[in-house]
């Protein structure tokens, strides 16, 4: 089984995996399986599918933080961070900016000692062909610069750590 993902639905945690994929897609949630088929595109926004021989119609929205789906006259609501945002959000946590996913240096815009923002692009990385913009998020001072440009890191690699101003 693949990577598993927690999903609050309706004020209830669900453990939601892929099960297989061939001949038909599963999907396991909280551990009971469901067999998808027949994913037909209605329009941009309407779908239906297959689940365990049922024929659903959803209708689903996207904003910035969660998408929306309605079927049999309920809206259900998956909260989710893109890769993007969950990078961001990842160096609000620390004063240690770690990267949470892997990838490439593409500028350090600070140096030891420099005086930041909140919102300053402290570092921009590449990673899955994107270039992400990562913010100070909260002022302070630059405490050690561990990566350079052109540099490859890992997931949770030490990028950038902040201290409070004296």
């Amino acid at each position: 089984m693949g990577e598993s993902y927690k999903l609050n639905l309706d004020e209830i945690k669900h453990e939601v995996a892929i099960s297989k994929c061939h001949p038909e897609l599963t999907i396991l949630v909280d551990g009971t399986a469901f067999a998808i088929e027949d994913l037909i595109q209605i329009s941009e926004n309407h779908f239906s599918v297959r689940i365990n021989g049922q024929l659903k119609k959803f209708w689903w929205a996207q904003d910035e933080e969660a998408i929306h789906l309605r079927s049999d006259g309920r809206t259900y609501t998956l909260p989710y961070l893109d890769h993007i945002s969950a990078t961001q959000k990842a160096a609000t946590n620390e004063d240690i900016i770690k990267a949470n996913m892997p990838g490439l240096v593409v500028s350090v815009n600070c140096q030891v000692g420099s005086t930041v923002s909140a919102g300053d692009v402290l570092i921009v990385i590449e990673s899955m062909k994107m270039q992400i913009n990562i913010t100070a998020p909260r002022d302070g001072e630059v405490e050690s610069v561990y990566a350079e440009t052109n540099s490859a890191f890992q997931k949770n690699a030490e990028l950038i750590s902040l201290k409070a101003q004296e």
